[in-house]
């Protein structure tokens, strides 16, 4: 009979820190793996595609918030493994910013911006925005690997 190793013997072979980095890089595959099935993949049931949308944006929040909007020390930051590092990438810094705003409007928040008076007051994601905020996300993040101490 084989037994699993102890969280003692995980924790001495993968430290917080490496951790954290395992979930970042978690949510940039997640990010490019989900964005070439959205928004709608007919190949997908109505509640897996919502998921996937979820998912998708659930990720694109954390990436954004890590990489490049910052929230308080409870959270790990880019910076807490690159200090003083912010991407060059002004463009995609701009649109991984309002992906995180789109995220807590649409997906984390039952915001009056996700339902307003107006349906068509709100413009649809599009097949191109999730390539893009798929692709700036890796990009960022391919920066960020770069600069680690």
């Amino acid at each position: 009979m084989t037994t699993e190793p102890s969280l003692d013997w995980w924790d001495a072979q993968l430290s917080a820190d490496k951790r954290a980095l395992a979930f970042v890089s978690f949510a940039v595959e997640q990010a490019e793996q989900l964005a070439p099935l959205l928004p709608d993949d007919r190949s997908l049931s109505d509640a897996v595609r919502a998921a996937a949308i979820e998912s998708f944006w659930v990720n694109a929040r954390l990436l954004a918030e890590f990489l490049v909007k910052g929230t308080d020390s409870r959270d790990w930051q880019a910076n807490d493994f690159a200090p003083g590092w912010s991407t060059t990438n002004k463009r995609a810094k701009d649109r991984l910013l309002e992906a995180w705003v789109t995220a807590s409007r649409h997906v984390m928040h039952l915001s009056k911006d996700r339902t307003p008076d107006k349906l068509n007051a709100v413009a649809p994601a599009t097949h191109d925005l999730y390539r893009q905020v798929a692709e700036d996300c890796r990009t960022v993040y391919e920066e960020f690997v770069a600069n680690i101490r």
